[in-house]
């Protein structure tokens, strides 16, 4: 990637992320979705087994490249648009979609310390509010019903000049710790794990992407968006382990999502595509999708595919990890905005 992207212009471009290959045969293409549809705006529509909901603020605001009408896109497992989940609540770009072992939706807005949840049936719930003031922008759920959410952001500025204000913690000075949370089945807060993050390419990604090692739980890896490291923590310890994978600062190297499949291997967004890791850090397979900006995915949940997004230019595709092939596509229409993906089990 350094050989084609120069750094100065590599910081310039990642500096507007959300702060979260080979076309097959039969490929699937979808349509644009909607920019609005105010006669959907409360229909609800049921998730069904291979669905998968990515966020997709609708950008409005000429000042601040992350500001706008919060929405959630569900498609098909063809990538079809079967509704918009609209956010009147929300300020900024949504992220970090998850589904929970009881089929409830998450999505989290950093900016205003709101985590969005919607029922398996399409209604909306309300937000969650047993978590502190936190830039949450992602959730991952134990075997055993404890749950772990993980701080977006950390320090006190970024240092790349940005075209939005991130929010200070209240009554502090700091954007936040980079901190994991852990919480139990009742949703109560359980503990504060103090981990160590690497900042990314603005010195302020803290805990962006992560995901619980199987098959016990044991330990947790996870990311700073845009930053060359894979970090480990031990849970039970409660201990820094050492990083699973770690390059350096000028090798070019970039993680944003991480996730595991059925077979055990790590698999790590990496803004061209998609690279498998085993436990050792061992390099294993990857995945090169067309352009640069993919920077998110749905952990596998129905079968050998994930479903990748670009977050520069609002693509949205369903990769089989078995071909290689793409097997679908879809266009939001929406650049700079589409963040998060996740498929719904059933």
């Amino acid at each position: 990637m350094a050989d084609r992207i120069s750094r100065r212009r590599l910081v310039g471009t990642l500096a507007a992320l959300p702060l979260a290959g080979a076309t097959g045969k039969g490929l699937a293409q979808a349509t644009a979705a909607p920019a609005a549809r105010p006669q959907d705006a409360g229909r609800v529509v049921p998730f069904a087994a291979g669905d998968v909901v990515v966020g997709c603020t609708l950008l409005d605001d000429p000042k601040d490249d992350h500001r706008g009408r919060g929405r959630l896109l569900h498609y098909d497992g063809e990538l079809q648009l079967k509704n918009t989940l609209w956010l009147d609540d929300t300020t900024h770009i949504v992220q970090g979609t998850r589904f929970g072992p009881d089929g409830t939706l998450w999505a989290f807005d950093t900016f205003a310390y709101k985590i969005v949840r919607f029922a398996r049936d399409g209604r909306r719930l309300p937000n969650f509010a047993g978590a502190p003031a936190r830039s949450f922008a992602n959730v991952v759920f134990a075997p055993d019903g404890r749950f772990f959410m993980g701080e977006n952001y950390v320090g006190e500025k970024s240092r790349v000049p940005l075209r939005t204000t991130l929010p200070f913690m209240p009554g502090t000075r700091r954007l936040g710790d980079g901190h994991l949370f852990e919480f139990s089945p009742q949703a109560k807060l359980l503990r504060e794990h103090a981990t160590r993050v690497h900042g990314g390419m603005g010195g302020f990604q803290a805990l962006t992407s992560a995901a619980l090692v199987p098959p016990d739980a044991r330990r947790i890896v996870y990311t700073s968006e845009s930053g060359p490291k894979i970090f480990q923590y031990d849970l039970v310890e409660r201990r820094q382990l050492p990083e699973l994978a770690s390059f350096d600062e000028k090798s070019g190297k970039l993680f944003f999502d991480v996730a595991f499949d059925r077979e055990g291997r790590l698999l790590v967004v990496n803004g061209r595509g998609v690279e498998a890791y085993d436990l050792q850090g061992k390099a294993l397979r990857s995945w090169t999708l067309p352009g640069f900006g993919w920077a998110s995915m749905s952990p596998p949940a129905r079968g050998a595919h994930v479903f990748v997004t670009n977050f520069f230019t609002g693509e949205l595709a369903k990769l089989d990890l078995a071909s290689g092939q793409v097997l679908a596509k879809a266009d939001t229409g929406v650049r700079r905005s589409l963040s998060g993906a996740a498929e719904f089990t059933g």
